[in-house]
Order: structure tokens, then C-alpha cells, then sequence
């Protein structure tokens, strides 16, 4: 099976899916790999970065009534628009989110700590 197996609603189904991750990303469809299952290559373009992922016509297919199949799906497109954008991001954390969460909570000035004490009268 090649690309060109995919029918216009399959099509109309991964455009969907495509656009509720990202309305900017291109797509295309190529023949598909190597392999006894019925697989086709989507090819995505963004930013001038560009990426294959490799997808089954038959989960495809499943897709129209299958929720879970079609979160499958997207996952697989999303992780390679994610893979993409790596270079794109404003600042990879060496240390990890948890460390670089409390460190931009401690650089925070912290209000300033009052006592509510008694207030004593001068004795007369």
C-alpha cells in the first residue's frame, strides 16, 4: 500500500488531528516504509525544519470511531513537532523542571516578615 491508498475521508480525518496540534504545520503524504503492514510516511514541515513519521493505514482507518487510536495518533505527530521545536525553545533546563521551578521561587523578593506583638502602654 502507498500513500496514495489513503482515501480523502482518511485524509480528512489526519488534517483533524493535524490541526488541533499545531495550525502552522505542513503536512504530506509519501509511500509508506518497508514492512508487511500497511504503513505510510507523513511528512511535516515546519519552520524550515522537517520531519517523517511513519503511520499505519489501518490505525488510521480506526481512527474515525477509535478515540484512543486517534490520541495515538496525534501523540506520534506531536511528539515529532515537539522533537522539531527542540532547537527552537527559549532555554533547555539542565537541571529539570522541578530544580528550575524552586530557583526561580527562591530569586523572588519575599515579603517581608512582621510581627503583630502587644503593644505596651508606657507604665505610669
Amino acid at each position: 500500500m502507498h500513500a496514495r491508498d489513503v482515501l480523502k475521508e482518511d485524509e480528512a480525518i489526519l488534517r483533524e488531528i493535524i490541526r488541533t496540534i499545531d495550525k502552522k504545520l505542513d503536512y504530506a503524504l509519501r509511500d509508506g516504509a518497508e514492512g508487511g503492514e500497511q504503513n505510510f510516511m507523513l511528512h511535516l514541515v515546519m519552520q524550515r525544519r522537517e520531519g517523517d513519521v511513519t503511520l499505519s493505514i489501518d490505525d488510521l482507518k480506526a481512527a474515525k470511531n477509535d478515540l484512543v487510536r486517534r490520541n495515538e495518533i496525534r501523540q506520534k505527530i506531536k511528539h515529532l513537532r515537539d522533537h522539531m521545536m527542540g532547537d527552537a525553545r527559549l532555554l533547555k533546563d539542565v537541571l529539570g523542571t522541578k530544580a528550575a521551578r524552586i530557583l526561580r521561587h527562591s530569586s523572588k523578593p519575599e515579603e517581608p516578615f512582621q510581627r503583630q506583638g502587644f503593644r505596651r502602654s508606657p507604665r505610669r
